[in-house]
């Protein structure tokens, strides 16, 4: 039988157990577990098998009955099927947490949830860029001297240290090197982990407004009617700008004096 222990991922551990029981009967289809487990249709479990949704809450039970799963074997599956379905970053800390407990071993890192706090958390992104100043050192202590917000030696170390962990920044001959330009998400696609990111840069820049001098920051404002027909090319024309602001005007790495936050902000005022 399969050691759901050595499992981080519940669709990993459906499918290899799917392989498992159809090598035992070869009639055991896809459509024929979803038969066994009172499904209508065979579509959602294939989805499910194949990462194109995650595994619906009401399904564990039946899941859990079908692959023979009790006390921790069950408990350490539901565990995993929360963790992937979390979208803060409380629930994921909560349930991995949880898992190491139910794991008769030391589990190997979880490596979403680190790529979770890299997304949700703009500091990752604000610290990998002040390493490519030309004065930057590598010490936490010269990152919270240089940072406008209040970050503990702790929290700089922890942000560094993951950085290094996700490979977004190496250290090589004595200098950071950043081994991807820029981070993009794909245009139109909501996200809860964008969607946090931005509420914390939208904070930041709420914080800044009275405590930076007017010579080193812009900001403005500005409430307009549009046909809506025409939002599409307002979107697009402010992603050609900021990738050609980005073009023209960043500095090379190690040759820049100080690390920038753009916001842009277009939303409905009225509905």
């Amino acid at each position: 039988m399969i050691n759901i222990f050595n499992y981080l991922d519940p669709a990993e551990y459906l499918k290899d157990s799917h392989k498992e029981l159809k090598t035992l009967k070869p009639s055991f289809s896809i459509r024929a577990w979803a038969r066994q487990l009172g499904m209508k249709s065979h579509a959602p479990l294939h989805d499910v098998l194949n990462k194109r949704r995650m595994v619906p809450k009401k399904l564990i039970p039946k899941l859990c009955k079908s692959l023979q799963l009790e006390g921790r074997h069950k408990d350490y599956f539901e565990a995993l099927v929360e963790f992937q379905r979390s979208k803060s970053y409380e629930e994921k800390e909560f349930y991995k947490q949880k898992l190491d407990k139910l794991s008769p071993s030391k589990q190997r890192e979880i490596s979403d949830l680190e790529a979770y706090k890299y997304i949700t958390d703009p500091h990752h992104i604000i610290i990998s860029e002040l390493t490519q100043l030309k004065h930057f050192q590598p010490t936490a202590g010269w990152v919270k001297q240089h940072l406008r917000f209040s970050k503990n030696l702790k929290e700089i170390e922890d942000i560094y240290n993951r950085l290094k962990k996700l490979e977004i920044i190496e250290e090589k001959n004595n200098k950071v090197i950043k081994t991807t330009e820029h981070i993009y998400t794909k245009d139109e696609i909501k996200s809860e982990a964008i969607q946090q990111y931005h509420k914390i840069c939208a904070d930041l820049a709420k914080e800044q407004i009275s405590k930076q001098d007017l010579s080193e920051r812009e900001f403005n404002s500005i409430a307009f009617n549009i046909k809506k027909e025409s939002l599409p090319k307002i979107k697009e024309a402010m992603r050609e700008f900021v990738n050609r602001l980005i073009d023209e005007h960043e500095a090379k790495a190690h040759q820049g004096d100080e690390t920038y936050q753009l916001n842009m902000h277009l939303f409905s005022l009225s509905k």
